[in-house]
């Protein structure tokens, strides 16, 4: 029999158990689809805030980086599911062909990041931070 006076939290099912646990950084679920023009990138990042994003374009690379955090209510007596990842993520994304940093542009909307990379005309070393916009298109 367990003593009353020990607190503790006993964790019923994990659907991925690391997720909470885990100093790494974790990746969150993406689409990436080709256009005749374009890379268009979706990457799915509910409840983050999109001042907590940064995204990275590189003519050869997709860098994507951030931060949810999520709060749990206090004061907690048990968990039932984690299955919400939480803390720092962080995409790389190689592209090929190459993609023009200067002209990416990248929205946030409902949930998802929408980042658009047109194809470069002639290869270049640039590298760009994209700011994200909230809504519309990108």
């Amino acid at each position: 029999m367990s003593n009353p006076q020990q607190a503790s939290i006993r964790i019923l099912r994990l659907r991925q158990s690391f997720v909470q646990f885990e100093v790494q950084p974790w990746a969150p679920p993406l689409n990436m689809l080709e256009t005749e023009q374009a890379f268009v990138v979706m990457v799915e990042l509910a409840g983050v805030n999109p001042a907590n994003v940064q995204i990275e374009v590189q003519p050869v690379l997709l860098a994507i980086r951030g931060l949810r955090q999520l709060m749990l209510p206090q004061p907690l007596r048990r968990l039932h599911r984690i299955e919400i990842a939480s803390g720092r993520f962080q995409i790389a994304l190689p592209l090929d062909p190459p993609v023009d940093p200067d002209q990416a542009a990248a929205r946030y909307s409902d949930g998802l990041l929408e980042v658009v990379l047109p194809f470069a005309r002639e290869p270049g070393q640039a590298r760009m931070i994209i700011p994200v916009r909230e809504g519309g298109s990108p």
